[in-house]
């Protein structure tokens, strides 16, 4: 099985003017991998700041930034259900 990742996230726009913005998301980030019969699990807290800019009428990422909070790595186990 190839690897998976799942995430769940919030964005939040901290400041808007007609052509700029900057935003904050965070996301909680899923990464399951498997070698043979072993399966991990990483999840890790992100968080990315956004700085925004509208280019002909179309909003662009201008930077990214990303922090990781926290990361954690666990075994895995399928289910039959």
């Amino acid at each position: 099985m190839p690897p998976r990742c799942t995430s769940v996230g919030q964005s939040t726009i901290l400041s808007l003017t007609a052509d700029r913005g900057t935003g904050e998301a965070y996301c909680l980030a899923h990464h399951l991998t498997v070698d043979g019969d072993k399966r991990k699990l990483m999840v890790a807290a992100l968080r990315y700041y956004d700085t925004f800019v509208k280019m002909d009428g179309a909003w662009l990422f201008a930077e990214r930034l990303l922090y990781v909070d926290w990361i954690e790595e666990r075994s895995s186990v399928m289910t039959d259900d």
